[in-house]
Formats: structure tokens, sequence, C-alpha cells
């Protein structure tokens, strides 16, 4: 399965999907977006990504839910968690979950896009390194 240059956006509020979508077309990247852990799921199963990026409270599957699984389906991808409801408990959670980077809401786009950089060249040279970036 080719990559290309393609982000999967696991976020359940539209607006946010639409900025996040607009952030990566700009840096260069396309995407798919889901609303969703399930939707995630059946895009992860059928299709590699750079990269994936989740929102924490999401309705059915959250995205500290989705995490072991998304390593089982493609162990190498980088994954960007957001959230919200940022904590010390949630956090931890991410990484040990699997999360490579960690970046509270509302958004600083320039720490997302220090994340995506640092992410994408660290996991091409196969060193995962767990950056936290909080608001």
């Amino acid at each position: 399965m080719e990559t290309h240059k393609k982000i999967l956006i696991v976020e359940d509020d539209e607006e946010m999907r639409a900025l996040l979508e607009d952030f990566f077309l700009e840096e260069g990247f396309e995407t798919e977006s889901v609303s969703d852990g399930s939707e995630a799921f059946r895009k992860l199963v059928h299709e590699s990504f750079l990269l994936v990026l989740t929102d924490v409270r999401m309705p059915g599957l959250t995205g500290l839910d989705i995490l072991p699984g998304i390593r089982k389906l493609q162990p190498e991808v980088p994954i960007v968690v957001v959230t919200a409801f940022g904590s010390e408990d949630i956090r931890e959670k991410a990484f040990i979950r699997g999360a490579t980077a960690y970046l509270e809401k509302p958004i600083q786009f320039y720490k997302l896009r220090e994340i995506l950089h640092e992410t994408l060249s660290s996991s091409k040279s196969l060193v995962k390194r767990k950056d936290t970036y909080s608001v």
C-alpha cells in the first residue's frame, strides 16, 4: 500500500475537520477525513497513511480507544493526538497507547506545523520522538 502524502484526520467536529484539511492541504499533503473511530478503522484497513491525527473526545470510539488498533494496523504511522480537554493523565494515556505527539486545543497551527515536520522527519529515520506541545 502506497502512502503518498496522505494524512488521516479523525475529528467529529465538522468545522475543525475543515480547518485541519485546509492546513494540511496548504502544507502540501492530501487528506482523508472521518468523524469517528469506527470510520478511521475502515480507512486504515484498506489504505496506508503518512500520519494520523485524531481528536480524543468523539462519540463511540474515542481517540484514546483507537490508538492501540491503529498501532496494530499500521505500526509505523505517526499518530498526533489533539484534545480540548487536556490533562497530564490524558497525555500519559495517549503516549502509553501509541501516540507520537500530543497537542491541546485550541490548536496553534505553527505548533502543529512543527509537530508535523519533526514527526515525519523522525519517522523517516525510524526514530520516534514523543514531543508534547501544549497551549
